[in-house]
């Protein structure tokens, strides 16, 4: 008789069949839910295996997938451009990882080949003719390449690479088996080739793995042998030599304002700027005021009258 499931049970009348249907019956019941998986999370900028250079682009988030034989991040940048998609830098890193995913998915390997990088760009920066450089470059990691393109709309786009390994000769079952591959995508409206590609060049990488086993650099490189010796002098570059400040260009003459005092003969004469002192009219009184002598008289039509002062009012003499 058919189950649920689409499980058909072929022998009913037995106690083992009648479990076995029971327990089906149960696991198809079962629901989970929906949960995030475990391989992914958002990490803090702190716990960046790749940061920028500082004054570079800022870090707008940091995305860490865990595989069972490598570690992935994805370090979102601020990005300004009419190109669909987001800057980033993105590293890998192949090595030993925790016992606790050992059930995870295993991170293939991406080796440097022309054909699988045309891939990557096609897809992470869609319509933009991009050109590899022929230029042999390295950071302070070892070398890396790029290519660069323009929009239709002037937008600058860079794709990078690099990828960290131990040379085949420094490579044993036991040491340097590390490897790390890093990608770098970056659009910007405002920016040339020479301001993205110094994000190539400026990238710090802060994690490694415990084992000296899985180094990815391989072994240190030799100190150079003249150093210290007779006979091999070190010169600095002229860009790390301090050159003499130009002289500052000979200012104007500061023109100073005196304040002039004013005379009296200036006013005599006539005033400031030349012009006639003012001339000081006496107002008439409106009646004629008979004066408090031994006779009244009238004053003349237009004459000036002389008030006398309330001290004077009662005094004979008082003019």
């Amino acid at each position: 008789m058919p189950t649920a499931c689409g499980v058909r049970q072929f022998w009913p009348t037995t106690g083992i069949a009648a479990l076995a249907a029971a327990a089906l019956l149960a696991g198809c019941a079962a629901r989970d839910g929906v949960r995030l998986p475990a391989a992914n999370r958002i990490v803090s900028d702190s716990e960046a295996l790749i940061v920028p250079a500082a004054g570079g682009p800022a870090v707008v988030d940091v995305v860490q997938r865990n595989y069972a034989n490598a570690v992935e991040q994805k370090v979102s940048l601020f990005t300004s451009s009419t190109i669909p998609g987001q800057n980033y830098l993105s590293i890998q890193m192949f090595g030993p990882m925790e016992a606790a995913l050992d059930g995870e998915n295993r991170l293939g390997f991406r080796p440097v080949h022309a054909a699988n990088l045309s891939g990557e760009m096609r897809e992470q920066i869609p319509g933009v003719a991009m050109k590899t450089s022929q230029f042999y470059l390295q950071n302070h990691y070892g070398p890396f390449g790029y290519a660069y393109g323009r929009s239709a709309t002037g937008d600058s786009c860079l794709y990078g690479w690099q990828q960290l390994r131990a040379r085949d000769n420094e490579r044993t079952l036991f040491q340097n088996r590390g490897n790390i591959q890093i990608r770098a995508r970056l659009c910007d409206s405002d920016a040339d080739e020479r301001d993205l590609l110094a994000v190539m060049y400026g990238y710090t990488i802060n994690g490694t793995f415990e084992p000296q086993g899985w180094n990815p650099y391989g072994p240190p490189r030799p100190v150079d042998p003249t150093l210290g010796e007779d006979s091999s002098p070190i010169v600095p570059a002229a860009a790390e030599l301090s050159t003499h400040a130009p002289r500052p260009a000979a200012s104007a003459p500061r023109v100073q304002r005196v304040a002039v005092e004013r005379s009296a003969a200036t006013d005599a004469v006539g005033g400031e700027g030349g012009q006639p002192p003012r001339q000081t009219v006496a107002v008439p009184s409106p009646v004629a005021v008979p004066s408090f002598g031994t006779s009244a008289r009238t004053a003349a039509p237009g004459a000036t009258v002389v008030v006398p002062s309330p001290g004077c009012i009662d005094a004979a003499n008082c003019n």
